[in-house]
């Protein structure tokens, strides 16, 4: 094998990640908005293990431009 079969196999197929977490998303002037929490778990399924557990706040908000429909124009 080579190294990046092995960083592979290391980092990919040997390990899973979990995810748990709530969002609310908002629709604010321009945009939506999202909070909430995400919790992840790292996990080493060959020694069942866990390796890392990190806890995350989310708060971004996304600005969408306008949105431009053409229209056939009527005669």
């Amino acid at each position: 094998m080579s190294l990046v079969d092995d960083l592979i196999e290391n980092l990919v197929e040997r390990n899973a990640l979990d995810l748990n977490g709530t969002f609310t998303v908002t629709v604010v002037d321009g945009g939506i908005r999202v909070r909430g929490s995400i919790t992840s778990t790292l996990r080493d399924q060959r020694k069942n293990k866990q390796i890392l557990k990190i806890a995350v706040p989310v708060d971004a908000q996304m600005s969408v431009g306008p949105i431009v429909i053409p229209l056939p124009q009527i005669q």
